[in-house]
């Protein structure tokens, strides 16, 4: 259960690059469509480097190639990179679209490690993500991926979605998986934006994830 929760973090940072990257417009009368797409990547250990490719090596073993643009993004521990900044034998994580059998265009890639260590730091403080227990008023309570019960609330500048595509609060009911992000206030988390839907699973390694489940 621990290597299946890591697993949930570090996607669940993949969508959160994503969602900060370009975030919506005031008001509702243009929609972001650019990520109303179910997030798509892989995780692996970088084996070779060039300017326009990456190796991976997946837990699964397999050898995966990833292309790289100039429209592709870089992270490391968090922060903004250079594809410079990456070596052989990081761990990284690669978002993205298919192209082909084991290989992926790459929207961004990032380092594992260090954001998964934020968002364990950060749960209930700077990010939440779990299932809605209860609804009351503006205060939803979480089921948080760690196991912890939280009430967390909501305002008038939080931002609600689903797959891209601006929702309501109304939209939402207990049972709901959620993950966004937001803040502290009083001591109390309030969220700047809340996304609804199934957390975000990367593809691979899918033989780890099965070893958690007992």
């Amino acid at each position: 259960m621990k290597r299946l929760a890591i697993l949930l973090l570090v996607s669940l940072l993949s969508a959160l690059v994503l969602a900060q990257d370009a975030p919506p417009k005031p008001g509702n009368d243009q929609p972001p469509t650019r990520r109303s797409r179910q997030f798509q990547g892989v995780m692996g250990t970088i084996t070779a480097i060039d300017k326009n490719q990456l190796s991976l090596k997946t837990a699964d073993g397999k050898s995966v190639t990833v292309n790289l643009s100039g429209d592709t993004r870089y992270r490391k521990d968090t922060q903004p990179a250079k594809l410079e900044d990456f070596k052989v034998g990081d761990m990284v994580m690669v978002g993205g679209e298919p192209a082909g059998e084991n290989a992926w265009n790459a929207r961004f890639v990032a380092t594992r490690g260090g954001g998964v260590q934020q968002l364990r730091e950060g749960l209930g403080k700077r990010i939440i993500v779990g299932e809605i227990k209860a609804i009351k008023g503006t205060q939803l309570t979480i089921l948080r991926v760690d196991g912890e019960t939280q009430t967390i609330a909501v305002d008038e500048n939080t931002s609600f979605r689903k797959q891209g595509e601006s929702i309501t609060l109304a939209d939402f009911k207990a049972g709901d998986h959620v993950f966004g992000r937001g803040e502290l206030k009083n001591g109390t988390f309030v969220a700047a934006v809340l996304n609804a839907g199934d957390f975000p699973l990367m593809q691979p390694p899918r033989p780890e994830a099965s070893n958690d489940q007992h």
